[in-house]
């Protein structure tokens, strides 16, 4: 992707985050917090390390780390985000920030985490390449991504009820700028060859998994409008009627994933993790 073209798609992302973070947590935070730990963990976070948490979203891994007595940075370049992190953990620092073009000096931290930011990137390298850079020798980054979409349905069901209605989902309707493909690093063999090369030692992609627990398709819909970016906006731009019939569709496609009240839907991510020597 094109220098312009990135920055476009980083705009349109900032911009978009912005105006989701209120809802985030209604859903799409819910299930990325939980991987906080295996994150942390991946990057070996002890107390008193300095850790760099990029694309800290509302601070649910800088607040983790914190929790572990490390000295935790957020950076993000939305400011919606931003604002709600800073409300929910004053006593934490967090600055705006580009994954791209880490605003700190050399060595500066003993960790470096993504969770689900290298998925939203025009240029992925930069950022691991920035990510080395900022990390003193000896320390470790870790990053998280989604797993592919088999298998996922918190995310594929959407998708399904845009299937079951015949909408076109292969052009980005206008107001979208090309982006990245969300699920290039879902294959581990890329996602380690993006860290080692890169200069990352010892790298490791193991996948986590788990189940989250929503209510019903009403809930699943909500929090897929209000924490999502690329796919809320493509879905607003339907027409209504068009948009009630995927609300519709969803109903059916969530029944076999109902347990007693509600509805198990099992989540994948890969993490990988790798030591500055």
């Amino acid at each position: 992707m094109s220098d312009r073209g990135g920055a476009d798609f980083k705009a349109f992302e900032a911009t978009g985050w912005t105006a989701q973070a209120g809802t985030y947590g209604e859903l799409s935070g819910q299930i990325t917090s939980r991987f906080a730990e295996a994150l942390l963990d991946a990057a070996a976070v002890r107390h008193g390390a300095r850790v760099l948490d990029v694309a800290t979203g509302p601070g649910y891994v800088a607040e983790r780390a914190a929790a572990r007595g490390g000295v935790p940075v957020g950076i993000d370049i939305a400011d919606g985000m931003l604002a709600v992190a800073r409300e929910r953990h004053p006593e934490l620092e967090f600055r705006h920030g580009d994954a791209e073009q880490l605003p700190f000096d050399g060595a500066s931290f003993d960790a470096v985490v993504g969770n689900f930011v290298v998925n939203h990137l025009p240029q992925p390298e930069r950022a691991i390449s920035e990510a080395h850079r900022v990390l003193a020798k000896g320390g470790r980054c870790a990053f998280s991504v989604w797993g592919g979409l088999e298998g996922m349905p918190v995310m594929a069901l959407i998708g399904h009820a845009i299937d079951a209605v015949g909408v076109e989902g292969d052009e980005e309707p206008a107001g979208i700028p090309p982006g990245p493909d969300p699920y290039r690093f879902a294959d581990a063999i890329e996602f380690r060859l993006l860290l080692e090369r890169e200069g990352f030692s010892e790298v490791v992609v193991e996948p986590a998994e788990l189940v989250h627990h929503v209510a019903d398709a009403e809930a699943l819909w909500n929090g897929f409008l209000g924490g999502s970016v690329r796919g809320a906006t493509f879905v607003r731009a339907l027409p209504r009627a068009v948009q009630s019939r995927i609300r519709e569709a969803l109903d059916g496609l969530v029944e076999p994933y109902r347990v007693g009240d509600d509805l198990e839907l099992p989540v994948v991510a890969m993490v990988a993790s790798g030591r500055r020597t």
